[in-house]
């Protein structure tokens, strides 16, 4: 029944993001509620369900974005992917691979939003974008971690096996 919250969770992120995110920005560099969102979900729900948020999140992302539709998607599907294969890896994922996973995702979600904007015809200098958006974003998403990891704790199912 909780699955049910996913889109409103995301909407309320998305557009926090796209209102509210900027107004508290360093260079380039904003807290990506979304991905934070998704991250903290995926990491205990199943894989048809990250996929749900991953899919949903990004799409909602996009669309209160400049982004092109599906933008960010793809970077949130394949750091679900990599989250399901990590959990069949290990028996449970621990803090230090939650630590991992949020700052490699974020360089992941990041790069792959860039290349996505590069191949749409968007002037993106990799370079730069790494310094000035990448960087300030990463140390946005690990000040907010804690804050919106426990928020989702309120709403995620437990999970049942392994």
């Amino acid at each position: 029944m909780r699955n049910y919250a996913a889109l409103p969770i995301l909407l309320i992120a998305a557009a926090l993001q796209a209102t509210f995110a900027p107004q508290i920005r360093v260079f380039g560099g904003t807290p990506d509620l979304t991905f934070l969102c998704v991250l903290a979900w995926a990491i205990t729900a199943d894989l048809e369900i990250g996929v749900l948020w991953a899919f949903a999140g990004g799409i909602l992302t996009d669309l209160l974005s400049a982004a092109p539709t599906g933008a960010s998607v793809i970077g949130l599907l394949l750091i679900v992917f990599g989250i399901d294969a990590l959990r069949r890896q290990f028996v449970n994922i621990s803090l230090p691979l939650v630590i991992l996973l949020l700052i490699g995702g974020t360089v992941v979600q990041k790069l792959v939003f860039a290349v996505v904007m590069i191949l749409s015809g968007f002037g993106i200098n990799l370079f730069e974008y790494s310094i000035y958006v990448v960087a300030p974003t990463l140390a946005y998403n690990v000040i907010f971690a804690l804050p919106v990891f426990w928020f989702m704790r309120r709403f995620k199912p437990r999970r049942v096996g392994v």
